[in-house]
């Protein structure tokens, strides 16, 4: 049992022995009358029968206690006992929370705090241990990782704590507000948005290890993609082709637009070709085109024209295409020939 140190009776013991006189008729050592009460500090004595017994208590408020009464304050609970050896004392016996009372280093929680009932110099006091979540105790400063976010069990001002978003959590690593930092293609800024609210925002993407932001472009085997950032998630979008000339020169090229490549007469028509299910693009030769004076002829795949007695027919050869002449007199013989129609 830890006793109290009792305001303004520090040296004063909380047992008595009373003189030895002879009492008097019909009363008590010391001269006190049957039923006389004897106040010694905190403690309330009485004579009866020709002994000194014990009665009670005096609490800080002067209110009396009998035996086995309790005095509350605010953080502890004090009791008018009688010990086994026969002794009075009024002590601190535990904490009080909430009306309940709790014995030296016990702990306890409601809900969203726990506690512990500690000794402070001579008396005792309640000490606020951490946060509760979810039936899960965090001590003060500690942290911990949920719904993308990262908690700290922070103090209050009024002695208790609480959980406050200290950062972020993606993909099971803990970002500190302040930070930025990569998911695979992409990166986030952990961003403090209230004063107890983090979030991670989508700040742009990463190619080859460079940082892109919302609308920056990059190429990536001839294919041209566009980092965005929509509704605070981040994308790439495929948007079009890469097309290089003879001199190194790039030209951006939209999906869907068509161009002409070659030297002439011999030339061929191309298209940046889209694929939505796989979010990239293509160059893909669409049709030949035969370049002659001042005129052009297109020619689909699978077909001829006739140019000057000559047949030029637009071959298909696996992914590419082949503009082939058949001259002499059979030359739209040869064309058909070779799986060709006439245009």
């Amino acid at each position: 049992m830890i006793r109290s140190i009792i305001l303004c009776l520090l040296a004063v013991s909380t047992a008595f022995a009373f003189p030895a006189d002879t009492p008097a008729a019909g009363g008590c050592p010391g001269g006190y009358a049957e039923g006389a009460e004897i106040e010694r500090g905190r403690l309330i004595f009485v004579c009866q029968g020709g002994q000194v017994v014990p009665k009670g208590c005096i609490a800080e408020d002067l209110s009396r206690l009998s035996i086995g009464g309790n005095y509350d304050t605010k953080n502890y609970r004090k009791k008018c006992q009688l010990g086994s050896d026969g002794q009075l004392s009024f002590d601190v016996t535990g904490c009080l929370s909430s009306g309940a009372e709790h014995k030296v280093d016990e702990t306890w929680e409601d809900g969203n705090n726990f506690y512990a009932c500690r000794t402070d110099g001579a008396v005792l006091k309640v000490v606020n241990l951490g946060c509760v979540d979810g039936g899960k105790r965090v001590n003060v400063k500690d942290t911990i990782a949920k719904d993308d976010a990262l908690y700290s069990c922070d103090e209050t001002v009024n002695g208790g704590s609480k959980l406050v978003q200290a950062g972020c959590v993606k993909d099971g690593k803990q970002y500190k507000a302040g930070d930025a930092f990569e998911v695979g293609k992409f990166w986030f800024n952990c961003t403090r948005t209230g004063r107890e609210k983090v979030q991670a925002k989508a700040a742009g993407c990463v190619n080859n290890g460079k940082r892109l932001n919302d609308g920056d472009r990059y190429f990536d085997n001839d294919v041209i993609y566009e980092c965005r950032i929509d509704a605070d998630k981040n994308d790439v979008i495929t948007t079009g082709c890469v097309q290089k000339d003879d001199s190194g020169s790039v030209v951006e090229r939209r999906l869907g637009c068509t161009w002409v490549e070659g030297t002439e007469p011999i030339q061929y028509e191309w298209t940046c070709k889209g694929d939505s299910a796989t979010n990239t693009a293509k160059k893909v030769q669409v049709r030949c085109n035969y370049k002659v004076g001042g005129g052009v002829y297109n020619i689909d795949p699978g077909c001829y024209r006739v140019v000057d007695k000559s047949a030029y027919g637009c071959v298909q050869q696996g992914d590419k295409l082949n503009l082939q002449s058949f001259t002499g007199d059979g030359a739209e013989q040869s064309a058909s020939g070779a799986g060709l129609h006439a245009c």
